[in-house]
């Protein structure tokens, strides 16, 4: 079995706690405050390629309308996606004016809460996610 290096660490802790600090991952592993600050760009760079789909959605040139996706995903888990009936299940069965108050009131939320609970980039998406569902209401034939 091969040891990992405190080089590679280093690494593994900024992926997996992106908002560390230098000089609290420069103390837990004794290494120096510059070269830690250059393993956490590096880290930074590989942490956002691996989640930019994920947080940001794919990317697109020009603005799109997704229609009835948002429930097929879930950002930040799948404690909703394991449930028998999700809770947007029974929103879904409201009137279209409740819904549309409700989504809209889920993505402002998230967007007022962000970097309070999860990761700012976390709150966003799920801000975002709740916008993709409200434009799904507003698409809906009346």
């Amino acid at each position: 079995m091969s040891k990992i290096t405190k080089k590679q660490q280093v690494l593994n802790h900024f992926l997996k706690h992106p908002l560390a600090t230098p000089r609290v991952v420069s103390e837990k592993y004794g290494m120096a405050l510059p070269a830690v600050y250059t393993l956490r760009k590096q880290a930074m760079h590989e942490y956002q390629e691996r989640n930019a789909t994920e947080i940001l959605g794919p990317q697109i040139d020009e603005p799109q309308v997704v229609v009835g996706q948002a429930k097929d995903r879930q950002v930040g888990g799948d404690h909703y996606k394991s449930m028998g009936v999700q809770p947007w299940d029974v929103v879904d069965t409201w009137p279209r004016d409740q819904r549309i108050g409700y989504y809209r009131g889920g993505a402002l939320k998230y967007i007022m809460r962000m970097g309070s609970k999860d990761e700012s980039p976390i709150e966003v998406a799920k801000g975002q996610h709740y916008i993709q569902k409200l434009l799904e209401v507003l698409n809906e034939s009346e």
